[in-house]
């Protein structure tokens, strides 16, 4: 599964490394953006999406994310709960807290991969 990972600048690498400790028994593909824009166009390449960002910046990539890929699963990690919310309402796949266990983040990962299928 190849994964496009959104995240500020000097979080991406700490996600990256957190993803790929998540399923250590398989390679993860993970290309990293730092701006939303930089994604664009591009989001057929890509099997699942994770979002990185916190707050309004957060909400903001999801939604765009969803009207680009309708179907494209979506993995948002956010800091707090109340964007659970809006994640219901973009039809994210996956909801995590910034402090989720590898074990969630595999369960996610998961989900996504089979919902990519």
């Amino acid at each position: 599964m190849h994964l496009a990972l959104l995240a500020r600048y000097l979080d991406g690498d700490l996600w990256e490394a957190r993803l790929c400790a998540a399923i250590p028994e398989e390679p993860l593909p993970v290309d990293e953006f730092n701006a939303l824009s930089a994604l664009s166009g591009c989001t057929a390449a890509y099997d699942a999406a994770v979002v990185a960002l916190d707050g309004p910046d957060g909400l903001t990539a999801v939604r765009e994310l969803r009207q680009r890929a309708p179907l494209l699963p979506i993995l948002w990690i956010a800091d707090e709960m109340e964007y659970a919310v809006f994640a219901f309402r973009y039809r994210v796949t996956a909801f995590l807290l910034r402090d989720a266990s590898t074990a969630a983040l595999r369960s996610a990962i998961n989900t996504m991969r089979r919902e990519s299928a």
